[in-house]
């Protein structure tokens, strides 16, 4: 009787380990089930994010890419507008110069322009006389 007491004794610790193991079994597969959602979610939340990232990074280009463009339109245009002046000032000084030669001729009967010719003749003949004192000091 002993022996039988022994043998249900093993087969009893058999059966809770068996019961044990399937717990274990079963809770393990319930957490490989867990793991797999839980990563599967994450996979989403990143593909989500590098959507976000690429849509982000591509707006920043078409922007920069729009900005810099404007840019060098208005460099281009400015850069216009300078040689313009530039012409602009060549025919101003061309025109004085012609205007002021018809002053010398007294063909000016416009009094604001007499006073310039006038002003400019003063001029010229005070950087004359600042050259000769100029070569008179050299020539010492």
């Amino acid at each position: 009787m002993k022996g039988d007491k022994k043998m249900g004794g093993f087969e009893e610790l058999g059966k809770k380990l068996d019961k044990l193991a399937e717990k274990t079994r079963s809770r393990t597969q319930e957490g490989v089930e867990k793991t797999r959602a839980e990563a599967k979610n994450w996979g989403e939340k990143i593909d989500k994010l590098g959507e976000k990232i690429k849509k982000t990074t591509q707006e920043g280009i078409e922007k920069f890419a729009l900005e810099t463009k404007e840019i060098g339109q208005v460099a281009k245009l400015r850069s216009e507008v300078r040689q313009r002046k530039k012409e602009m000032e060549s025919f101003l000084k061309e025109l004085g110069e012609k205007t002021y030669q018809l002053h010398l001729k007294k063909r000016i009967g416009n009094v604001e322009l007499k006073k310039l010719g006038s002003k400019i003749t003063k001029l010229k003949k005070g950087i004359e006389s600042k050259e000769k004192d100029i070569q008179r000091l050299r020539e010492r």
